[in-house]
């Protein structure tokens, strides 16, 4: 496994300085027309190839489906993930910029994350973003780190601050919560991991979306709680607050 890690930190380690030159240098109109994640994409896949022939063990993959749709690689070598379930096999997970308005728009709140899952499971996450100093390595059992230190959602407030995913109405117990939106769900998650934001409210759709950050969310001790129409995101001391 370290072996493959070891390959996911240094692709992340090509995005960091890739993105920062997109980000620094280019305009507002020039991101927008720019195929910038299908370049970036590009170059992971490329890089990750050269150590782990993609279309062997080790295949290719995306949490939202119209990042596969828009990507085009020329190698005809390199295989995209057909619901690979073989124990044996590797499915390297590309979640880039979905927040893309915000990073067009020279706002800091975007992410980038590359994970690798096999057997159906997320065996561990890296997700960065450069200019809010985030290098965040989540594996599964072993915590959140964050450029070498560990992070713990430990947080507790009596007037919790909270976040929602766009695509859900704000239960009606949450209305007089302090509420914040960063137009990023990968950033507001990532908050929540460091203790920065109390609760996080997330649609089930989106919970599959997000499964790296997710990943990082119950290393740092985030615990899950489902309901019919959404599922909750908090520490235990803010789970039992909600609940009293």
């Amino acid at each position: 496994m370290q072996p493959r890690i070891n390959i996911t930190k240094s692709a992340c380690k090509i995005l960091e300085e890739e993105v920062k030159r997109f980000f620094i240098n280019k305009s507002y109109n020039a991101l927008k027309n720019m195929p910038v994640r299908e370049i970036l994409t590009s170059k992971v896949v490329e890089h990750i190839n050269n150590f782990y022939k993609l279309g062997d063990n080790d295949f290719i993959s995306f949490y939202n489906s119209d990042d596969k749709k828009r990507l085009r690689i020329e190698d005809e070598k390199i295989i995209y993930d057909t619901n690979h379930n073989d124990k044996k096999c590797f499915v390297w997970m590309i979640n880039f910029l979905q927040d893309y308005d915000n990073f067009c728009r020279k706002l800091p709140f975007w992410a980038l994350s590359l994970s690798l899952k096999q057997d159906k499971d997320i065996l561990y996450s890296i997700v960065i973003n450069p200019f809010l100093d985030i290098f965040m390595f989540s594996e599964k059992g072993s915590g959140a780190v964050n450029n070498q230190r560990k992070v713990r959602a430990v947080s507790y407030s009596d007037e919790m601050i909270i976040a929602k995913s766009k695509n859900i109405v704000m239960p009606k117990q949450f209305k007089k919560c302090q509420k914040i939106s960063l137009n990023s769900i990968s950033i507001e998650l990532i908050y929540l991991s460091m203790g920065l934001i109390d609760l996080y409210i997330i649609s089930k759709e989106e919970y599959e979306m997000f499964l790296d950050c997710i990943l990082v969310a119950k290393e740092s001790g985030i615990l899950v709680e489902s309901h019919d129409e959404h599922i909750i995101l908090a520490n235990q001391d803010n789970i039992k607050n909600i609940n009293l």
